[in-house]
């Protein structure tokens, strides 16, 4: 049997985005509901069964945006005669702490071809996978248990960020190693495994790079068959991807023309200037790390405070519209520390 995995979707309103001309809709909703439309069909064309969802469909916790929902909805009614969904709580799914946390998923208890794992362990439709949702005791329930294969929703300890740091956690690899020989993740979004002689583990990550902190991730999902344990990982589609390119006087021209292509593929696009190269157009957000000769400051101590502050504005370049508002805000805060 093959199922197909993925995670950590995020819907929300996404109220500041750019509206999608063809759909009217937020453009990270455009992209979310574009990708998983792709996943889909990739499970109808290729014979894969299930359609298994680890955790975080929602994003905003306490609150429910309609159009998120109606996003939700739409798409599970769409496969429902094609697919079998089996959906797990994530943590930015509940509102509430304990086990008086309440599921934004509600609504999708009494769909048709739906198994929605909410608080307890269950091992769903499936034989040989045991589906551990998000809740207060998911440390416990994950080390009590066993099975051949493994879906929750958690951080581990030798999981990594986006920004390429660990959290200490309260499960780590050891803790799985000897009760479950495959381990499928969400809850990090930044696409990762640790596989060894003695267990396999997958974040699967984000499905789509909801910022600029997942520029760098290559999104994908994964697809489980049972019956030889491989896992696959396909890449995602149909998403607006997040692309930084370092521009410089050297390869201007290059950078130039390789943005405009990404622009004109429906990316977002980020230059940064490592020289003090003119770019010439406004069309690209534009990031300044040229190395300035910051030596002569020009600050001494016969200067008063507020000569002192206004130097140090303009070394970081503050704008002048600003200056007087941040002279206002540092002369306060150095006289408050007086005070004390």
């Amino acid at each position: 049997m093959k199922f197909l995995f993925t995670a950590d979707i995020h819907l929300s309103r996404y109220a500041q985005d750019k509206i999608d001309g063809g759909t009217n809709l937020p453009e990270r909703l455009h992209s979310i509901k574009q990708t998983l439309t792709s996943m889909a069909e990739y499970a109808c064309n290729n014979n894969v069964e299930f359609f298994i969802i680890g955790g975080d469909i929602m994003h905003s916790k306490s609150i429910i945006y309609s159009i998120a929902q109606e996003i939700m909805l739409d798409f599970f009614d769409a496969f429902n005669n094609q697919l079998q969904f089996v959906v797990l709580d994530g943590n930015h799914d509940l509102s509430g702490k304990g086990d008086q946390a309440i599921s934004s998923l509600r609504s999708i208890e009494y769909l048709q071809n739906m198994k929605w794992i909410t608080k307890m362990p269950d091992t769903g439709p499936l034989m040989d996978i045991l589906c551990i949702p998000y809740s207060y005791n998911i440390v416990n329930q994950v080390k009590a248990k066993r099975s051949k294969i493994l879906i929750s929703h958690f951080g581990l300890n030798e999981g990594m960020l986006n920004s390429g740091i660990s959290i200490q956690s309260d499960i780590s690899l050891n803790d799985l190693i000897g009760k479950y020989e495959l381990v499928l993740l969400g809850h990090y979004h930044k696409p990762q495994e640790i596989i060894t002689d003695q267990i396999k583990l997958y974040y699967v990550g984000s499905p789509i790079q909801l910022d600029w902190g997942e520029k760098n991730d290559e999104k994908r999902f994964l697809v489980v068959d049972t019956d030889t344990m491989d896992v696959q990982s396909i890449p995602t589609q149909g998403y607006k991807k997040h692309i930084e390119l370092e521009i410089n006087s050297t390869n201007r021209a290059e950078i130039l023309v390789e943005a405009e292509q990404q622009k004109q593929s429906g990316n977002y696009v980020k230059l940064i200037k490592t020289d003090s190269v003119e770019i010439g157009t406004d069309e690209y957000s534009v990031i300044d790390k040229t190395e300035k000769d910051i030596t002569n400051r020009g600050i001494t101590s016969a200067m008063s405070e507020k000569d002192r502050l206004k130097r140090f504005l303009e070394i970081k370049e503050i704008s002048a519209d600003k200056t007087e508002q941040y002279l206002n805000a540092g002369i306060e805060i150095i006289n408050s520390c007086e005070e004390e």
